[in-house]
């Protein structure tokens, strides 16, 4: 049997993409100017990046931690791919994937603080863009976040999902098949 989906107004999606994005942020408090009160519990640097695989139907925001980096390729290995001289790769075991809620600093070249705030989704952006987005944020241009995911800009991210490196499941059950 097969359930319609209900359809909603993008004035209800904008309203449910914003309650779970402050939800993964554990929000406390949202305070009268407008500002909000979140928590997390790790904090990753590194750089973003645009994320596409073969079968994922579209592009994934990411912030590659600079941990990731490896000299040797091991081909078993599918969370691990190419970028860059042959001589080093990056391990997705070190990537944040961006899905809103989390806390983003981003740097220009000089290492200057360019954008600082917290990450919300935008759906009615994603809408227009034909949803080959993972995630677009709010309050930043679509030609801004383009140009800091494409050239790599270097950011720092606060999130309470931890990468799969430092995710105690993974590295258990990445232990149990060594």
């Amino acid at each position: 049997m097969f359930t319609k989906m209900p359809e909603f107004t993008d004035e209800e999606m904008e309203k449910m993409s914003l309650m779970k994005d402050l939800k993964a942020a554990r929000y406390k408090q949202i305070h009268e100017d407008g500002s909000i009160e979140v928590e997390h519990e790790y904090t990753y640097s590194g750089t973003l990046e645009f994320y596409f695989e073969t079968g994922m139907e579209g592009l994934a925001s990411t912030l590659h931690d600079d941990r990731g980096w490896h000299e040797e390729h091991d081909f078993n290995n599918e969370t691990k791919k190419w970028d860059g001289p042959l001589t080093k790769f990056k391990s997705l075991e070190w990537s944040v994937f961006l899905k809103g809620g989390e806390y983003l600093k981003v740097f220009d070249k000089e290492n200057n603080i360019i954008w600082e705030g917290l990450l919300l989704k935008d759906v009615l952006k994603m809408k227009e863009k034909g949803y080959s987005f993972h995630f677009l944020p709010k309050d930043i241009s679509f030609e801004d976040w383009s140009v800091w995911c494409r050239d790599e800009y270097r950011a720092e991210v606060s999130t309470n999902n931890p990468v799969l490196a430092e995710d105690k499941n993974y590295s258990e059950e990445k232990n149990e098949q060594v």
